[in-house]
């Protein structure tokens, strides 16, 4: 599958002209110089020289080799290098520059060393006919760490200009309807902003990376024009993210990536209709072949139950939520489940494909039944179906 999906679109701001012809006339010189002497030039590769009168370590610290893998399959070796690359190599380091690396690696057999860190390991990798395999998420998350003045998508962006609710909550309306006149259409649009910013890479390894985000998801009466088209609802959803990528595997399939948040959602209204709640979460995201699952369990911050808008929020938004999907070509399926797991039983479950509408445009449905699809009506059990277009892939799940 191609990469330039996942690519987040770059935004340089120089103050001076002469460094943006600096990195040029780099790029041009290098064009002149062979591959492998470049890769030998800066340091990338030992010759034999240099192994023979390589210094140990200070403080007679071993160095960890890269695992023989001579007896496996080039396409084998390529994808455990690229995957090896993902999580160590520094963020500033292109993909294309990943696979020239790897691809000397497996070039020059024995003769290409390249030390490893100790907190890295190379999974066994499945091989595929299309070309090494790497994982989506896990670049991803690089392309929106590299750029540190460019907003990158966090949650799935989109936009459901055909919203199917047969009982929409009149609860968020009560400040402008106070006598409850309003009779709210069962068709609205309801869109998801979802971005972050990073802010600090490396923080804790190279493959660490911490940032803000920001979510809002709204419900419009758009087409109510008999009552000034209102929005119903609107929740808001900062959050404080640190990722750190992996290439440990578990029962067969490979854990890319972790997080941990700190989470804030309500929807900025006052007594009585204000909903709000804090809560620290943990993120672990698998992936195998085309399929991948996230497991994202979270505590909430307790509050004074004085000053707890919906102290019971947590018996029908449960604690965690569970996704699982997969992708096939250009088509992204998945389903989120979350529940109680208590006698009296409240739970949710969202149903979501994405699928190709054009070279420019994607598809989005999505289905949801259960509680907590909106603050304002998390105690109500809703069921709806919204049809309309994918702006932006998450950089998670």
């Amino acid at each position: 599958m191609p990469f330039s999906r996942y690519l987040t679109p770059r935004l340089r701001i120089r103050r001076w002209w002469p460094l943006l012809c600096l990195p040029l006339a780099i790029a041009v010189k290098a064009q002149e110089t062979p591959l492998e002497a470049r890769e030998v030039a800066q340091g990338n590769i030992l010759t034999p020289e240099d192994e023979q009168t390589a210094e140990p370590a200070e403080g007679g610290v071993i160095a960890l080799w890269q695992l023989d893998d001579s007896g496996q399959s080039e396409a084998i070796r390529q994808e455990n290098c690229l995957r090896e690359q993902l999580v160590t190599a520094p963020a500033n380091i292109t993909l294309e520059e990943m696979r020239i690396r790897c691809e000397l690696r497996v070039l020059r057999g024995d003769e290409y060393q390249e030390q490893t860190p100790i907190f890295a390991t190379t999974p066994e990798a499945i091989e595929s006919s299309d070309g090494p395999r790497i994982s989506q998420r896990a670049q991803a998350i690089r392309d929106a760490a590299e750029n540190p003045f460019t907003l990158a998508s966090h949650k799935t962006n989109y936009l459901l200009p055909i919203t199917y609710n047969p009982s929409p909550n009149k609860g968020g309306l009560a400040d402008y309807d106070p006598d409850g006149l309003i009779d709210l259409d069962s068709i609205e649009i309801q869109f998801q902003l979802s971005v972050q910013v990073p802010v600090w890479r490396g923080f804790l390894g190279k493959a660490s990376f911490m940032s803000f985000a920001y979510t809002n998801r709204s419900f419009w009466q758009a087409y109510n024009s008999d009552d000034s088209a209102p929005f119903r609802e609107t929740n808001h959803e900062p959050e404080l993210i640190m990722t750190w990528l992996n290439d440990w595997t578990l029962f067969g399939m490979q854990n890319v990536a972790n997080q941990l948040a700190i989470n804030h959602q309500s929807n900025g209204r006052s007594e009585p209709l204000s909903r709000s709640w804090n809560r620290i979460y943990a993120n672990f995201v698998f992936e195998k072949n085309d399929y991948y699952l996230a497991f994202k369990p979270w505590y909430r911050i307790k509050e004074d139950r004085e000053e707890d808008d919906n102290p019971d929020l947590e018996f029908y938004l449960g604690h965690f939520e569970l996704t699982g999907g997969f992708e096939k070509g250009a088509h992204n399926v998945s389903l989120m489940l979350r529940n109680n797991l208590r006698s009296d039983n409240k739970g949710a479950a969202e149903l979501r494909w994405s699928f190709p509408m054009g070279r420019r445009v994607r598809g989005y449905v999505k289905y949801f039944n259960g509680f907590g699809e909106s603050l304002i009506d998390y105690d109500e059990s809703v069921q709806t179906l919204g049809i309309g277009f994918e702006l932006a892939r998450s950089t998670g799940t």
